[in-house]
């Protein structure tokens, strides 16, 4: 493991996602588990519907594995300070995004604006 110590607050983005926990990648090539339960304090009905893989978060990290050169974090253990600036980013891939279905649309709900008037 590299110099990461207990309590230190990291980026890693989601490289995969299972029903109760997802695995992180952070940069220098370490992983990371976060748990269901260090995500909120609230009821949370479906995780994979809430961390999904690309989704960037910034964690601290609560427990070292120097056998297997992993960790756990914590998103819920992040103080309000800490969490300014990037809670949860997602990476957007070029070629992911199109605007065709609103170009298509845009005429007609010009149309039904106007009959309002």
């Amino acid at each position: 493991m590299s110099r990461t110590k207990i309590g230190d607050i990291l980026e890693g983005t989601v490289v995969k996602v299972y029903p109760r926990y997802a695995i992180l990648l952070f940069d220098g090539n370490e992983t990371g588990l976060l748990h269901i339960s260090e995500v909120s304090n609230h009821y949370i009905h479906s995780f994979p519907d809430l961390v999904k893989v690309g989704n960037i978060y910034k964690v601290k990290v609560i427990a070292l594995d120097e056998e297997n050169g992993s960790m756990k974090v914590s998103l819920k253990q992040l103080t309000h300070a800490e969490r300014r600036g990037s809670i949860t980013k997602r990476k957007i891939e070029e070629g992911n995004i199109s605007f065709s279905g609103l170009k298509e649309k845009l005429p007609e709900w010009i149309a039904e604006e106007n009959k309002k008037e």
